[in-house]
This record gives structure tokens, C-alpha cells and sequence, in this order.
């Protein structure tokens, strides 16, 4: 921004004073945020400040045309206003008496200081009143503003009119109570004049779950408070309250209006019974000594003896009055869940009545419901879904759009409105009934006020796992169908972005709609981890990677920065929250802008005395020992490029000795002679040697290399199972991982378990002990203590198996996988190799198992050939008619690699350059630049024997 002031400057530009006093007032706002003490601050709708800056930022490189028809910014806080009086007594121009909507996060705002909104206020469009103002409290200890809302219902005695009234009122959310107090006092002193309030507390009470009519009985029943006077030290956030709880607001005139409430035993006893004998007449409720709850009188117990039990529950303190409900409007009796209705009864028309309980619609369609005694009790681990009734009701709402919508409406506009969470499993079983009607999602989740996508949104992340469970009950054919749809909208959604005529996601609904639908799709690929029914490639949305018109890796890099180090103030979205749906190539695209970004760091805070580049002299004869005492003694950081020159040999490296030095470092290290690892799996794969006498730094020097093969793009020979690498990205190891390393023992776990017999088990005469061999050596290690000792039996095996697989991939190896780790953390770290799985992370070191030599062909370009000629089709004719080994050999001989890239061949940058004509040489190769020199031979049969003899003579090359 200072070099664009500097130009704007030159240029004389008439937004350079709008640029200074915004950039001015930024630096004096963190510098307050530094020092002790309130401060007025001012909320921007982060949509104008967008708008603002691409207003007034001159690029150089924008066309005369685009500077002239950019927008002026909309109204200043157009994205912050809502229709509804929070607080309607507040004196007039206080800055609390504002009508913004509750901000839902961060992102939604900008906070400037008063000056630099005053100038806004004067250059540009405003909606009054102003803007909300937040204060920083020094007790936070924190240099963080919250300016977001707490909501209560503030019930006081007026002084005027004697009576209680009912006000709701708006918190920050981390304000001191004593600020709230004082701030309470001087607008309720304005509201009452003459009569002089000398000051306000505020009760908590002790029923915190009773509405307002309840509460206001009790003041006039006993003219007390059965509550506590908070804290004035307390913070807004420590009451733990729910959003509009009620609160009991007490003013200081010549005394105190309220006093606290002696408890009596025969006052709760009588609360207590009746909500014993009675209920609250709710579908669920949490208290447990509730009619719907206790069971006393399906015991068989009289008055009396309920009347005896309250008491003996209050005298021992067992009763949970926070949780204390009170009666509410009894639903209509005739209303029952779905499945049991009259089936006369128009089945919409029915949906419409019960969508105004969430518990009712959330009983609805179980299956075989009338199996299940007294009140329904749902099931965690299955959401007992009757699909038939399910699909039935969905071909009707498919046909009603207005009256599925409305359905929506009723069931959580309320939710969304109060900012109210789901509060128990019978409403999230309701979200997840809406779900099912897969006919008229599209409907549903399109909806203009996003109503489901803000209630996904919102969810816990306890609420979130269990959604993620019942979805695993799905058949694949039901996911696939549910994956499909949310994959189209999200991708229906990007197409819109693309085309948005500033920037994407400059709206902060936008914003809330892709994430939204992004929250939505991440519960249907956690579900498909815990019941894998759907490849996870076919959840990469590839459309991610052309999101922004221009630089979309390096856009999508700020804003990934933006999130990790919560600058909110410049942040929109990422889709790197959700990596598993992002392609590996534009993954890899990031991870190779932070490693510039962090050699800059390097070189700037060196003020750029290191050099770029970290620079190996190798002896070939002794490249382990000369590797290692260079990288340890370089004062380069690793994530710098890396430059290899081989001793008394001539050449710089364009990427072929560096290549070269992999390939025979890798091959000494892991070879089994080396002794620190061992072949595995019919020596498809090699593994750590749990009795390796090796040095501990050969281990961690292999972790060196992992790290520097991939910030230096060579693809890495080594047969290494997928499993090292999840281990690498702190992925859970499953039984599963252990078929490509052992497949003997993970088919003999297959067998145990398959095993009804218990006698058979015990002839297997397994104990929980494991044993492992090393060349030919056998050696034995206990599962749990005296292992050896305990019989592995039908009830156990579960255990045995589970303990033995930690064993093997963990504990057995884990001195030899630490180092290695160890060493690949020197090198790589940072937020950017978080966004790769193992899998993907062994795809970018070691390469992809499979290819086909047709992408090279589809990308190769050619030096002094025609494309079209008959030889060059001949050329292509002979590599393709090769076997598998030779296409290998091919592109070893061309490339210096046979490691297939991210992206496959069609990434690779490949030149076919014509070498002469009517020659008896031989092809060659520049696998530094990967160019093949090809002469021109008198006939196609000349050609085909040129090339078998340069490809036969190949050295080097390594088969997967």
C-alpha cells in the first residue's frame, strides 16, 4: 500500500488523501489495540471497503476503459443493517441506539476509527443510524475487538407507572457487566426523568430456563428475586446464557427495588411438584424431575409419595434448577407424528401443520415407529429412516415449491432469526429428515434466505459428528445421489462468482452461501470416510482452481494467509478449509508460492547476505557422508532451491545433477544391504528396520530428502507404502493400511475375525504377543503387559487386533519413523503441506503409479518438426507399441526421470527437437531442459532401430 500512496502521490491522484487518512487510521488502530483504556470504533460493511479500495486503486496495468467504469461503492453499511429495534429506550445519538443485525462472525465488518468513518460518511453513501461502536478491555488480555451481539430480555420495575415491564436489550458479547450497568443507568435515568436512578445491578436467576411470564409471576408473587446480582467484574460471556434468557433489572432510587429471595424448602417443593405432576407440556424436555422424564407415575407412586421424593431430591442438593423448565402452549393434541396419521389426511397439508415443532417433525418418518414403548427414543447411530414414506412425500413436495419452502419457514426460520442453535437431537433429526428429500433440494438449499445453509452453518461440532454418523447409513446409491447435487450447486455457485462483474464473493451473503454449502458437502465426505462408498477423487471440484479470473493460485494464497493468521479484516473465504475438494495440481501450486514467500522471508531478514541457493559438491564415491556434513553445516535455509555439482565433473545444474543426485543417494539408502530398511509385501515395498544399527542422522537425512524432493520438484524413486506418508501428515492408521505392507497378516486378521467357532480360535493358540523377523532372526514383543500369558479368544480378538496393528505400523518402528520425520520437518513446514493427504503427499514425492504416453504426446512441442508429418506420427507409433518397462525406459532416456508428475505427463513440459538428417547418431537427450534430440533418419525402419538401442542401453531407470 505505501508504494501505491507513493504512485497515487506522483500521479497526483484525487483518492490519495482518501488512501492516507484509511491507511493513517489503520496503523493508529492497532497501536491503540496496544495500549490500556476504551476507544471508539466504528464497523465497516466489509463489502464496501472492497468495493472502495478496487474504486480508488489505480493499477498500472488497467486499461483507460475499466479505470472509467468502475463502481462507486455502495452505502457504507449496507450489509449491517436490519429492520429490528434491539433497544428502543437508548437516549437518542448514543451510540448503542443502532438497529444493525446480530454479526454472525468477523468477516461480515471492517473496524475503523471514528475519523476515518466520518470521512466516509462525507465522501459516500451512509444508512444511519451509525454504526455500531465496540470497546477494547484491557481485561481481555487480548488485542482483539468483539463487537459481536448478546441478546437479553431485560425485565424492570418503572418507576413511573409501577408496574414490571419487559425490554430487549444488545450486549457486546464481551463487555464487562459493570460497563453494562452504567451504560443501562444513564439510558433508564433519560427514560425516567424526573425521577433520579443513582444506579443499576443486574439478577441472575436462579431457573434459568424460565421464560418471562414465569418470572414475572414470581416478582409479584413474593416481590423478591430467586436469583444471584451478577458480578460487576463478570463478562458478558461467563453467564453461559442462551440468547435471549431473561434477566431481572434492578434500579437504585432512594433504595434498592428488589431483594434476594430466601429459599424455602415448601416454595421449591411446590415448584418442584407441580412440574413433577403436571410437565412443562413440551415434546422434550431436558429436566429430568419433568412429567415427560420421571416415570413416577407409570411406578405406580401417588401424590404423596412424588411429593416425598421432591423433597428428599432438594434436601440433597440433586436438583439441576438451571435445566428447571416451566409450562408452555401445549401443541395441539391432534397433531401426531408423520407416520401415524390418518391416511385420508392430504399429506403436504398435514407436513405444514407439525413443520411448526421441530421435535414433532424431527419423530417423524421413523421406521417401525409403532414397535417402539412411550416416547420415541432416538437412536444415534441410525436415524431409523423410513425411505418409502421418505420418497412418497418427496414426488409430492417436488410438485409444491411454495408450500416446501414454507415448510422450511416454519421449521427453523425462528432458529435463524434468534441466532438459536439446534439444542437437541430430535431438531437435528428434523435437519436431517430435510435432507432426504433429495427431489427438492435444490429448491430448498437455493431458497433466498439460505435458511438450512445458515442452520449448517451453526451447527456444534458435536451436532456436525452425529449428522456425519446417520449419514453413514445412507446406501451408496443415496450418498452418490446427495453428493452429486451438493457438487453441482457448489459448482453452480463458482460459475456465478466467475462472473461477477467487480470481483467473487463480494457479498457477504455470497460468502455465506458458498460456505454454507461447503459445510454441508465436508458432513457428506466425513461420512464417507467412516463408510467409504464413494472414491475420494470424485469430491474434487476442479472448477476451484480457475475461481479467480487472474493469479488464482496466488489469490487464493492470500486469502489462505488471510485465515491462518486471522487477519479478518482482509479476509472473504478459502477453499483451502476444505483441501480434500481442491485438485492435487492446484494444491501443489500453493505449497510452491510458500516456499517463495518463506525464501523471501529468509533473504530479507538476512538483508539478503545469504545466498538463494543451497549449494552440494557431491563425491560420487562418497555422496552419503558428503550430503550429510553439507546439510548440516549450510546456514541456507532448505526451502531454498537446491544446486548439485558432482566433483571434477564439468556442467551447472539445470535440474539434471540434481536429479541424478537423488536417484543415487535414495538408491544407497534404501537398498536392503544398507540395513535400514527392509523389503516387505514380496519386496513390493520397503519399511523401517525395527533393528537398524545405523547412525540415527541416516534416518533423519532421509526425511531431508523427502522434503527437499519436493519443494524441488524431482520426483523420488523409492518404494515407500502409503502409510509412511499418512504417518507423516498425522493421519489415523487403519487396519487397512497394513494390506499394501503385509497382506499376509492383514488376510490373517481377515480370517480370525470370520471365525464363529471358539474352538477354532483357541487352535490357533495365539497370545497377545507379536514377533517380527529381521534376516532370518526372530525376535517378541508383548501387546499389553504379560501379553504372552493372555490367550486370545472370540471375545478379545477385536483387542488383539487393534493392539497388534498399533504395534506393527507404530510403536515397533517408531524411534526410526521419528527421525525421518524429524528431519522432513527441517525442511518442510507451514500451513501449506497441511492441505495434502498422505496419499497425495506420496503422489508429490514419489510420483503416480499409473500413465499414458498419450497425455505426453497431447503436450509435447516440437523444434524444426511439423506435428502432422508422417514421421512424427511414425515416432509416436513406435513408443506407443513399447511395454510398460520401456515407455519407462523412454522417459528415463528423455527426461533423466521415470517418475510419472502431479497432473500426469499432459503437465510435463516436453521438446522434440530435430538433430540432423540422414545421420548414423544415435538420439540423445537434454533431461535437464527434458528435450529429446531426435535426427531425421532416411526411413522409418532406421528410426525404430535407432531408438530400441539408445532405449536398451538406458541406465538407471526403476520400476514401482
Amino acid at each position: 500500500m505505501i508504494n501505491l500512496l507513493q504512485m497515487l502521490q506522483q500521479q497526483r491522484s484525487p483518492f490519495y488523501e482518501e488512501l492516507s487518512i484509511y491507511e493513517d487510521g489503520r496503523k493508529m488502530l492497532e497501536r491503540s489495540l496496544r495500549e490500556k483504556g476504551g476507544m471508539e470504533y466504528y464497523l465497516i460493511s466489509k463489502k464496501f471497503i472492497k468495493q472502495w479500495k478496487y474504486y480508488v486503486d489505480y493499477d498500472e496495468e488497467m486499461d483507460e476503459y475499466e479505470k472509467d467504469t468502475r463502481q462507486k461503492p455502495d452505502k457504507i453499511n449496507s450489509d449491517l443493517i436490519n429492520h429490528e429495534k434491539l433497544f428502543k429506550y437508548f437516549p437518542e445519538g448514543h451510540i448503542y441506539n443502532s438497529s444493525i443485525r446480530y454479526l454472525e462472525n468477523e468477516w461480515d465488518y471492517e473496524i475503523v476509527l471514528k475519523e476515518v468513518y466520518e470521512y466516509f460518511k462525507a465522501n459516500y453513501q451512509s444508512i444511519e443510524p451509525q454504526i455500531r461502536v465496540g470497546f477494547y478491555n484491557d481485561n481481555l488480555k487480548r488485542k482483539q475487538i468483539f463487537p459481536n451481539l448478546a441478546r437479553f430480555t431485560l425485565i424492570y420495575w418503572s418507576p413511573i407507572d409501577n408496574k414490571l415491564n419487559t425490554v430487549i436489550a444488545q450486549v457486546d458479547y464481551n463487555s464487562e457487566i459493570k460497563a453494562w450497568t452504567n451504560l443501562l443507568r444513564d439510558t433508564f435515568q433519560e427514560l425516567f426523568k424526573p425521577k433520579k436512578i443513582n444506579n443499576v445491578r443486574i439478577w441472575c436467576p436462579r431457573h434459568k430456563t424460565f421464560k418471562q411470564d414465569l418470572l414475572i409471576q414470581q416478582i409479584i408473587k413474593t416481590k423478591q428475586v430467586d436469583g444471584d446480582i451478577l458480578d460487576d467484574n463478570m463478562m458478558i460471556f461467563q453467564m453461559q446464557s442462551q440468547r435471549n434468557n431473561c434477566l431481572i433489572l434492578d434500579l437504585e432510587m432512594n433504595d434498592w427495588q428488589f431483594t434476594k429471595f430466601k429459599k424455602t424448602v415448601e416454595y421449591d417443593n411446590e415448584l418442584l411438584l407441580e412440574i413433577a405432576l403436571q410437565g412443562c407440556g413440551q415434546l422434550v424436555c431436558e429436566f429430568p424431575q419433568c412429567k415427560l422424564n420421571n416415570g413416577f407415575l407409570e411406578l405406580g407412586f401417588g401424590v404423596e409419595d412424588i411429593k416425598g421424593i421432591c423433597q428428599v431430591l432438594i434436601e440433597n442438593e440433586e436438583v439441576k434448577w438451571e435445566l428447571m423448565c416451566s409450562k408452555s402452549k401445549i401443541l395441539d393434541k391432534n397433531l401426531i407424528p408423520f407416520q401415524q396419521r390418518d391416511n385420508k389426511i392430504d399429506i403436504v397439508q398435514y407436513l405444514l401443520k407439525i413443520s411448526n415443532s421441530l421435535e414433532l417433525f424431527g419423530f417423524s418418518f421413523v421406521e417401525n415407529f409403532n414397535k417402539n414403548q412411550g416416547i420415541y427414543q432416538i437412536d444415534q447411530e441410525n436415524p431409523e429412516i423410513n425411505s418409502p414414506l421418505i420418497q412418497l412425500t418427496d414426488s409430492l413436495l417436488k410438485q409444491q415449491k411454495e408450500n416446501t419452502l414454507q415448510i422450511i419457514k416454519n421449521l427453523f426460520s425462528k432458529k435463524v432469526v434468534d441466532i438459536e442453535p439446534l439444542t437437541n437431537l430430535y431438531q437435528l433429526r428434523a435437519l436431517y429428515l430435510i435432507l432426504q428429500f433429495r427431489g427438492c433440494l435444490n429448491v430448498i438449499l437455493e431458497e433466498k434466505s439460505q435458511i438450512i445453509l445458515t442452520i449448517i452453518r451453526r451447527l456444534n461440532q458435536q451436532h456436525l459428528n452425529q449428522l456425519s454418523k446417520w449419514l453413514t447409513k445412507l446406501d451408496k446409491s443415496e450418498l452418490i445421489q446427495l453428493q452429486q447435487i451438493i457438487k453441482y450447486l457448489i459448482e453452480d455457485q463458482i460459475k456465478i462468482q466467475q462472473n461477477a462483474p467487480i470481483r467473487p464473493l463480494l457479498e457477504i451473503d455470497d460468502i455465506s452461501r458458498i460456505k454454507g454449502l461447503f459445510e454441508l458437502y465436508s458432513l457428506i465426505y466425513k461420512s464417507n470416510l467412516r463408510n467409504r462408498r464413494i472414491k475420494a477423487s470424485d469430491f474434487i471440484i476442479n472448477s476451484i482452481q480457475h475461481f479467480y479470473k487472474v493469479d488464482a493460485d496466488r489469490e487464493e494464497f492470500t486469502q489462505f494467509q488471510f485465515f491462518n493468521q486471522k487477519i479478518l479484516r482482509n479476509y472473504s473465504f478459502t477453499f483451502c478449509q476444505y483441501a480434500w475438494s481442491m485438485p492435487i495440481e492446484f494444491k501443489s501450486k500453493l505449497l510452491y508460492i510458500e516456499c517463495k514467500v518463506k525464501q523471501y522471508d529468509q533473504r530479507r531478514r538476512t538483508y539478503g547476505l545469504l545466498p538463494q541457493y543451497v549449494s552440494l559438491t557431491i563425491e560420487r564415491d562418497n555422496i552419503i557422508e558428503s550430503a550429510i556434513k553439507q546439510l548440516q553445516q549450510t546456514q541456507v535455509s532448505l526451502k531454498n532451491p537446491l544446486k548439485v555439482q558432482f566433483v571434477n565433473e564439468q556442467g551447472v545444474d539445470e535440474g539434471g545433477p540434481k536429479r541424478e543426485f537423488f536417484r543415487l543417494i535414495m538408491e544407497k539408502l534404501v537398498t536392503p544391504d544398507y540395513g535400514m530398511f527392509i523389503p516387505k509385501n514380496n519386496d513390493t515395498v520397503f519399511w523401517f528396520n525395527p533393528q537398524s544399527f545405523e547412525m540415527p542422522i541416516y534416518y533423519s537425512l532421509i526425511g531431508k530428502l523427502l522434503g527437499l524432493s519436493l519443494y524441488n520438484s524431482v520426483l523420488l524413486d523409492v518404494r515407500f507404502p502409503t502409510v509412511l506418508f499418512k504417518k507423516l501428515q498425522r493421519e489415523k492408521i487403519k487396519e487397512e493400511d497394513l494390506k499394501e505392507l503385509d497382506m499376509e497378516t492383514y488376510t490373517g486378521f481377515q480370517f480370525l475375525r470370520e471365525q464363529t467357532d471358539p474352538k477354532i480360535v483357541e487352535s490357533l493358540c495365539l497370545t497377545f504377543n507379536a514377533t517380527y523377523k529381521v534376516w532370518g532372526e526372530n525376535y517378541y514383543e508383548d501387546l499389553k503387559p504379560n501379553g504372552f500369558q493372555i490367550n486370545v479368544t472370540i471375545e478379545n480378538r477385536e483387542e488383539y487386533i487393534s493392539l497388534y496393528i498399533d504395534w506393527y505400523l507404530n510403536k515397533l518402528v517408531q524411534k526410526q519413523f521419528d527421525l525421518l520425520k524429524d528431519g522432513f520437518k527441517t525442511v518442510v513446514d507451514g500451513d501449506g503441506i497441511k492441505l495434502f493427504s498422505g496419499e497425495e503427499l506420496q503422489q508429490l514425492i514419489i510420483g503416480l503409479p499409473t500413465f499414458d504416453m498419450r497425455d505426453l504426446e497431447l503436450s509435447t512441442k516440437y523444434d524444426g518438426y511439423d506435428i502432422n508429418s508422417e514421421y512424427i506420427k511414425y515416432f509416436w507409433n513406435c513408443i506407443h507399441s513399447l511395454n510398460v518397462e520401456m515407455q519407462k525406459r523412454f522417459l528415463f532416456f528423455c527426461t533423466g526421470s521415470d517418475r510419472i508428475p502431479v497432473g500426469g505427463l499432459k503437465s510435463m513440459k516436453f521438446v522434440i527437437q530435430k538433430h540432423g538428417e540422414d545421420t548414423e547418431q544415435l538420439p540423445s537427450a537434454h533431461t535437464c531442459f527434458n528435450v529429446l534430440l531426435l535426427p531425421q533418419y532416411k526411413n522409418k525402419e532406421t528410426l525404430k532401430e535407432k531408438l530400441k538401442i539408445s532405449l536398451e542401453n538406458a541406465e538407471g531407470f526403476g520400476l514401482m
